[in-house]
């Protein structure tokens, strides 16, 4: 059994950690105090869940990518597939070259779906995932 992801503000107040197993992000946001809660908490119940949802699927998503190649069913996994598809003719190529960029859209996704921020980030490592609401820069 696996030890379960740490979820956590960071000592500054203002960022969310999510860390599990290899996964590791620093989640920002601005907007209402209560609306970042919220975001915050909508980020770390879709968090709980990828690793889970990638290791189901690891064999597919570490075979080559090409047209013929077998269609993993979670969404991330679908992301990872879809972001490499284009390149798999030119270099040998795996769903898991997109995986931090595809597991950071999915957690802003799920906050910027629930509630109403004015800016987000996702970090994964680099890959970072960023939300601009109407207006901002």
């Amino acid at each position: 059994m696996r030890e379960t992801a740490i979820i956590r503000i960071l000592p500054d107040g203002k960022r969310l950690h999510l860390q599990d197993g290899p996964i590791d992000l620093i989640v920002g946001a601005d907007g209402e105090a209560a609306e970042i809660r919220q975001g915050y908490k909508a980020a770390a119940d879709r968090f709980e869940t990828i690793l889970d949802e990638l290791c189901a699927e690891l064999a597919i998503l570490r075979q080559r990518s090409s047209g013929c190649s077998s269609r993993p069913s979670g969404a991330v996994a679908c992301c990872m597939a879809d972001a490499v598809l284009p390149y798999s003719g030119r270099c040998f190529i795996t769903p898991m070259a997109a995986v931090a960029g595809a597991v950071a859209e999915a957690v802003l996704s799920a906050m910027t779906s629930t509630v109403t921020l004015r800016r987000a980030y996702v970090n994964n490592g680099g890959d970072i995932a960023l939300y601009l609401n109407s207006g901002e820069s």
